[in-house]
C-alpha cells in the first residue's frame, strides 16, 4: 500500500489537467475562434495578445503548463475597456515547457470560448535589437564591425548584418553569423558606409522566424551626402529669402511713389519739349527760340560773286578812245556801261550788275572789237 501513494501523487495532477481540458473544450462556441499569439521577448517577459472581432467581449484568459492546474491571467492588457491580452513576468515563464492558454467569456447568447492553444515557448522567443555598434578601420583598408547581444544566453543567438555605401541603392547582407563581429575586407574611404544588425534564436536553441528589430545604424567614411544635402538646404534658403526680398521691394515700390522714382527713374520723353513749338507758335521756329530779326540778318551772307571778263587791250588809239582812254591808261579793259574808280583798284571784280545788263554789255563789246580784228587781217 505504501508504494501506491507515490503513484497517486503523480497521477492526480495529470487527471486534474485532463479534466480542465475536457471541461473547457466542451464549452459551446457561438462564433469563430480568434487565434491568440504569445511572444517571449528577450527571455525577460511574455505577451499573449488577440484581436477583437465582431461583438466586443471581455475574455477571461486561463493559462497553465503541462501537468499543472490552470490559472487566470493576473495582468490583462486592455483596449477601449476590453481585454485584448495578458502580460507575464519572468517568474511565470518556463521557456522549455509546453504552455497552454484558454479564453472564455459569457454573453446574452451563452458562453463563448477561444482555445485551448498550445505553445512551445522556446520557438516563440524574439530578441531585442543588438546594441553598441562600433566600426573600426583595419591596416589592410578594411573594416571590422562589432556589437553587443542583448540576449541572456548569447550562445543561442545568430545575427544578420546589412550594409551599404552612399553610392549603393540596395543593401548588402551577411546572414547566419554566430559571432558578434563582422569583417568587410575592402572599402572606399571616399564613401560613407552604413551598418545595421538584427538577431534571432539559432537552430540549436529553438525553431523560430522571429527576428529582432534592426539596430541603430553605425557609420564610417566620408559623409559627402550630408554635405550635399547641407548645400542644397543653403541654396533653398537663399532662393526663398531672395524671392521674399523681391516681393517686399515690389510692394514698397507700389505704395511709395517717391521711392519708386529714386530706384527706377522715369525715362524722359523728348517729344514733350516741342509741344509749345506747335501748340503756341504754330511751328514758327524763330519765335519759339526767341531770336530777333536783326540777329537772323547778321547770319545772312553779303558776298556775291560776279562774272569777270578779261580780254586784250585795243591796238590803236581809235579803239582805245571808243572804250575810254582812262581805261587804256590803266591797262584795263572794262565792259562799257560800267563805272570804275581808283578806289576800286584793289578789287578783283566790279560792282554787282544784273544779268540782263551784263549780257547786253558783252554784245556791244563783241561788235566793237570785230572791225579792228578784220583790219588787222587785211594788213
Amino acid at each position: 500500500m505504501a508504494s501506491q501513494y507515490p503513484l497517486k501523487g503523480c497521477i492526480q495532477p495529470k487527471i486534474i489537467s485532463l479534466i480542465w481540458v475536457i471541461v473547457l473544450s466542451n464549452v459551446p462556441y457561438s462564433m469563430p475562434s480568434d487565434v491568440a499569439d504569445c511572444i517571449l521577448y528577450n527571455e525577460e517577459y511574455m505577451k499573449c495578445t488577440w484581436n477583437q472581432s465582431g461583438e466586443m467581449i471581455n475574455f477571461t484568459l486561463y493559462h497553465w503548463y503541462k501537468n499543472e492546474p490552470p490559472q487566470e491571467c493576473q495582468s490583462y492588457i486592455q483596449q477601449h475597456g476590453y481585454n485584448v491580452g495578458c502580460d507575464f513576468s519572468a517568474s511565470e515563464i518556463h521557456q522549455f515547457k509546453t504552455f497552454y492558454i484558454f479564453r472564455n467569456a459569457s454573453s446574452g447568447s451563452g458562453n463563448i470560448s477561444r482555445g485551448p492553444q498550445e505553445f512551445m515557448l522556446k520557438d516563440h522567443v524574439k530578441p531585442f535589437a543588438p546594441e553598441n555598434l562600433v566600426v573600426n578601420a583595419t591596416e589592410d583598408n578594411g573594416l571590422i564591425l562589432s556589437w553587443v547581444s542583448t540576449m541572456p544566453t548569447p550562445t543561442c543567438v545568430e545575427f544578420e548584418v546589412r550594409y551599404r555605401n552612399s553610392k549603393d541603392k540596395e543593401w548588402q547582407k551577411a546572414p547566419g553569423l554566430q559571432q558578434t563581429t563582422f569583417n568587410l575586407p575592402s572599402v572606399d574611404p571616399e564613401k560613407l558606409y552604413t551598418f545595421q544588425v538584427k538577431s534571432k534564436v539559432n537552430k540549436y536553441c529553438g525553431s523560430t522566424d522571429l527576428w529582432s528589430e534592426w539596430s541603430l545604424p553605425g557609420y564610417w567614411g566620408r559623409n559627402d551626402t550630408q554635405t550635399e544635402d547641407s548645400k542644397e538646404v543653403i541654396r533653398t534658403y537663399i532662393t526663398v529669402i531672395s524671392l521674399a526680398g523681391i516681393i517686399v521691394l515690389m510692394i514698397c515700390l507700389i505704395r511709395n511713389e517717391r521711392l519708386k522714382v529714386i530706384i527706377i527713374p522715369k525715362i524722359p520723353n523728348p517729344g514733350r519739349n516741342f509741344d509749345p513749338l506747335f501748340n503756341n507758335y504754330n511751328g514758327n521756329f524763330q519765335d519759339w527760340l526767341g531770336v530777333s530779326k536783326a540777329t537772323l540778318e547778321g547770319f545772312k551772307s553779303c558776298y556775291h560773286e560776279n562774272v569777270c571778263i578779261v580780254s586784250e587791250s585795243p591796238l590803236d588809239a581809235t579803239q582805245s578812245s571808243i572804250h575810254g582812254g582812262f581805261y587804256e591808261q590803266l591797262e584795263r579793259t572794262e565792259i562799257p556801261g560800267k563805272t570804275f574808280s581808283p578806289d576800286n583798284m584793289g578789287e578783283d571784280c566790279p560792282k554787282f550788275t544784273s544779268p540782263a545788263t551784263l549780257f547786253s554789255d558783252i554784245a556791244v563789246f563783241v561788235e566793237s572789237t570785230t572791225p579792228s580784228l578784220a583790219e588787222e587781217e587785211d594788213s
